[in-house]
């Protein structure tokens, strides 16, 4: 027996009548869409990626009638044209939050991640560090998916999406990053999801002036446009290296690595991609480059609170000067920006009262002007014409 309640003309709530069951008569998939519910309304055509790979969206309905025969869940109809009800939206009734919270799984070691010592200046494990201890979320994956990347970061690793989800939730599409974008961004203390986790293979992407040998092999760095990518693997059996500029310019952000790369880099230049916050990859083939003879790095980031963390990271781990480039405050009013955020100012307050933070001056035009520019803006204005 199912209970239908109005709500509205075309609108109507179907709820079971029966007793609940217990967390153990649930199966695996019942209890995967059960806590990936919650209390919000969630969407019925999105059920067959709910359940989680080998589930279908029929399979997957069935699974929630049989949750809302249970009293654990109800489902929102609305009329058709043709005057026939669908299902389009469902959420848990009491009982069924309950029975989510009932979970084998102990909960995230939270106490036991914060015992340990994160690397000596890295803002991301930092901020981490805080969200953790403030217990800001109550979302189990969320912290599970921060501590799971903050682990990451400190072995000097960079964190995969899919082996991201393998740890948490057991498959490759178990979790779905994106849609902890929200909470895992706040964690990071406002670098961009991107800017911390790979969804692809781990390569460092670099142009310019140098050469090397791998076997039989001799390779130029200028051989592949607009970019020559470094794995693990190749890092490990370069021989020979020979570096023949003596400036590296370090770029935050793809699109303009690539484009800077197309439309000619200098002979002094190697350029190399950071992919926001730089990773050990990144960091050992920097290190190379200065030991080979290049003097100095020009980094090149977004004119905001992550391209100055990212600038003065850099500045601390790499053996020689690192200066700005295309980081200057009188950009901020010839490049299209976005405004800051509450956690944006925030943050910049905090850059301007460091008397060690570098480029406090840009940090106060930041705030002035109330917005912030990503380093693309440079290719959407006059100033980036040629």
């Amino acid at each position: 027996m199912r209970r239908i309640s109005p709500d509205g003309p075309d609108r109507r709530w179907v709820s079971g009548l029966t007793e609940g069951v217990s967390t153990a008569d649930l199966g695996e998939v019942s209890m995967r869409l059960l806590r990936g519910c919650g209390p919000r309304l969630s969407r019925w055509d999105r059920l067959g990626r709910a359940a989680g790979t080998g589930v279908d969206q029929v399979a997957a309905e069935t699974l929630v009638w049989e949750l809302v025969d249970c009293g654990l869940a109800q489902v929102h109809e609305r009329r058709t044209r043709r005057g026939e009800w669908e299902a389009y939206q469902w959420t848990l009734m009491a009982l069924g939050l309950d029975r989510a919270r009932q979970d084998d799984t102990p909960p995230p070691d939270v106490d036991g991640y914060l015992t340990q010592t994160d690397p000596k200046d890295h803002p991301v494990l930092s901020s981490i560090r805080e969200w953790l201890s403030a217990g800001v979320s109550p979302n189990e994956i969320d912290t599970r998916l921060v501590m799971a990347i903050g682990e990451e970061l400190r072995a000097g690793r960079v964190p995969r999406g899919r082996l991201l989800s393998i740890v948490v939730g057991g498959h490759t599409k178990a979790v779905r990053l994106d849609e902890h974008r929200e909470a895992l961004e706040a964690a990071f203390g406002g670098f961009a999801l991107e800017d911390v986790i790979r969804m692809h293979g781990r390569a460092v992407l670099a142009y310019g002036d140098f050469r090397f040998r791998i076997g039989s092999h001799a390779i130029d760095g200028r051989w592949s446009v607009p970019w020559l990518a470094l794995t693990p693997e190749t890092l490990r059996d370069m021989e020979e290296l020979h570096v023949g500029a003596c400036r590296i310019r370090t770029v935050e952000n793809l699109v303009a690595f690539e484009e800077e790369a197309r439309r000619g880099v200098p002979t002094d230049t190697i350029l190399v991609y950071t992919g926001g916050f730089p990773s050990t990859l990144e960091r050992t083939f920097l290190t190379r480059l200065v030991e080979r003879g290049v003097d100095h790095v020009e980094h090149w980031g977004d004119l905001d609170v992550g391209g100055l963390r990212i600038l003065r990271h850099l500045a601390a781990i790499l053996p020689c000067p690192v200066r700005p480039w295309r980081m200057e405050p009188e950009l901020l009013g010839r490049l299209p920006g976005r405004p800051l955020t509450p956690r944006d100012r925030d943050a910049l307050a905090a850059w301007v009262a460091d008397p060690e933070a570098p480029l406090r001056d840009l940090a106060e035009a930041i705030l002035a002007c109330g917005v912030k520019v990503e380093q693309e803006g440079w290719f959407l204005s006059a100033s980036g014409g040629r």
